[in-house]
């Protein structure tokens, strides 16, 4: 229980540190923070607190500190859609009941996610996308470039983090 507890912990700060610092459009550990929590932990409430909570902190960082803009922000503008998003990885995490249909999960989870976030800035007061089924169309097209990085940090932080845990229980029994 202590090895889950551990890469837990440690793939919440990594989640954070990756939205924080500089990195490749939609490339980092939140999707595999999400997904993993609950696939490995079995408890989707416990990895929806986790993302949700990572994603709060580190949005007020983002928002009043990094790219400040004079008033405070608690929540950006789609933000609750960003976090729907997330939040599919961490039921298609729960769902998922092997090794084998993680993999299926982990494409399921990002398919939502990429459905989700994105009608959420078609949807947004401040898209320029006309709220028209064309619009809709033009706003998912021009997010297709940012959904392979979005997929392979979420499989890689996810393989990541379970090859952790096999080696700090491998650790802990020897």
């Amino acid at each position: 229980m202590k090895s889950k507890a551990t890469v837990f912990a440690v793939l919440t700060l990594v989640a954070a540190l990756s939205r924080l610092f500089p990195h490749y459009p939609n490339f980092t550990a939140m999707g595999a923070l999400a997904f993993y929590t609950a696939f490995s932990g079995r408890n989707v409430w416990q990895s929806l607190a986790l993302m949700a909570g990572t994603m709060m902190v580190t949005d007020l960082v983002l928002n009043n500190l990094v790219y400040p803009t004079g008033e405070f922000i608690f929540m950006y503008s789609g933000s609750l859609f960003t976090y729907m998003g997330f939040a599919a990885y961490s039921l298609m995490g729960y769902l998922s009941k092997s090794r084998k249909s993680a993999a299926l999960g982990l494409i399921a989870g990002s398919i939502i996610f990429f459905a989700v976030s994105n009608f959420g800035v078609w949807f947004s007061a401040f898209s320029p996308y006309p709220k028209t089924g064309t619009g809709l169309l033009a706003a998912y097209t021009a997010a297709i470039p940012f959904y392979a990085p979005e997929l392979l940090s979420s499989f890689l932080f996810s393989a990541i983090a379970g090859y952790a845990e096999s080696r700090v229980k491998a650790t802990a029994n020897a």
